[in-house]
C-alpha cells in the first residue's frame, strides 16, 4: 500500500531533514571571518581603523581622530528552490526526494563557502576599507599619510621546500605591518594562522606543516598554521596565509538566518501544475575586515 504524504508531515520531514544534512556541512565562517549580525539592509564599518596607543598623561589628553577610512556592506537575499511531483510522492519514490533535499542542503551550506573563497580570489581588484584592493602594494596605515605597506608577493615554487621558504616569508610579512600609529599591528604576535590553497598545493603544505625534516633540516615551521584546501581556487598555484583568532581579514554579515518554506496543498502550484515547491531563503553577505590579516603569494 501506497503511502499518503500530507503536505504538513511532508514539509515538517523534509525540513528536519534539510537541516541534518546542513548541519553535517563544514562552514568556512567560523574558521577565517569575523560574523557580524546586521540589523538593516547594509552595515558601516567605521571600527576597521586602529586605537591610539597609550601614552603618558601629562598635561592634557591628546585625542586621536577616527580614520578617514569608511566600508560599507550590504546584505543580499539568496535562495534555492526545488519542486517534487506529486506522483512522485505517490508513488514511494521519496529516495529521490530525500537526494534532491541533501543537494540542497549541500549547495546551501556551501555557498557563504564560496563566497568567502570567491572574495579571497577577486581581493587582487576588489577594494577593502583603506580604497585600495585587498590584496596589493599600496596599502597605507591611515589614508591621509604617506607610506605604503604591500600583502601581494610573489612566489618562489610550489615544491615542499619552495613553499616552507615563502610561508616564513608570508608570516614574516604579516607581522611587520603597522597600524596607525606606526606601531606593530600584531601586537606581540598572532595567535593562529590558516593557509588556504587549492588541491595541487595540498602535498607541499601538508609537509610544510607537519613534516619533521624537510631537504634534510629540522622543520621548525610544523603546526605553524591549519591547512584549508579548496577546489574553488581558479589559480592553483596561488595560496592565502590567513590570520584566524582575534583579527581576520573577512567579514561574513549574517542579516536572515536559513530559512526552510513550502508550497503544498491548495497552493497556486500544488492545484494547477500538481507539484510541491520547497526552498530555502538567507540574507548574508561577504566583506573585507583587514587586509593585515591576510597575504596573497602568488606563483
Amino acid at each position: 500500500m501506497s503511502v499518503l504524504y500530507t503536505p504538513s508531515s511532508l514539509e515538517k520531514g523534509l525540513k528536519a531533514m534539510f537541516l541534518n544534512y546542513f548541519s553535517t556541512e563544514a562552514a568556512l565562517a567560523p574558521q577565517i571571518a569575523h560574523i557580524e549580525s546586521s540589523d538593516s539592509d547594509s552595515e558601516k564599518y567605521d571600527w576597521l581603523g586602529s586605537c591610539p596607543t597609550m601614552q603618558e598623561f601629562l598635561d592634557e589628553r591628546r585625542s586621536m581622530p577616527l580614520s578617514s577610512t569608511s566600508y560599507e556592506v550590504s546584505n543580499k537575499l539568496w535562495e534555492s528552490t526545488i519542486t517534487v511531483s506529486r506522483t512522485d510522492l505517490a508513488d514511494n519514490k521519496t529516495g529521490s526526494v530525500q537526494r534532491r533535499i541533501q543537494q540542497m542542503a549541500a549547495t546551501a551550506a556551501g555557498h557563504q563557502n564560496k563566497l568567502l573563497i570567491n572574495a579571497l580570489i577577486d581581493g587582487t581588484s576588489d577594494l577593502c576599507y583603506d580604497g585600495t584592493a585587498m590584496f596589493g602594494n599600496s596599502h597605507t596605515a591611515r589614508a591621509d599619510e604617506g607610506g605604503v605597506q604591500d600583502n601581494l608577493l610573489a612566489g618562489t615554487g610550489t615544491t615542499t621546500a619552495t613553499c616552507a621558504a615563502d610561508i616564513a616569508t608570508a608570516k614574516a610579512t604579516m607581522l611587520n605591518f603597522t597600524n596607525e600609529a606606526g606601531e606593530p599591528f600584531h601586537g606581540d604576535g598572532i595567535g593562529s594562522l590558516a593557509v588556504v590553497c587549492g588541491p595541487s598545493l595540498e602535498k607541499a603544505f601538508r609537509e610544510t606543516l607537519n613534516a619533521g625534516i624537510i631537504s634534510n633540516t629540522s622543520n621548525v615551521q610544523t603546526g605553524m598554521a591549519d591547512l584549508i584546501v579548496s577546489p574553488r581556487l581558479s589559480d592553483a598555484d596561488d595560496w592565502y596565509l590567513l590570520r584566524t583568532d582575534s583579527a581576520r581579514a573577512l567579514i561574513l554579515q549574517d542579516r536572515e538566518p536559513l530559512e526552510f518554506s513550502a508550497l503544498e496543498g491548495a497552493s497556486d502550484s500544488g492545484f494547477m501544475r500538481d507539484q510541491w515547491v520547497y526552498g530555502v531563503r538567507a540574507r548574508y553577505n561577504i566583506g573585507y575586515a583587514f587586509w593585515q590579516c591576510a597575504v596573497k603569494t602568488v606563483n
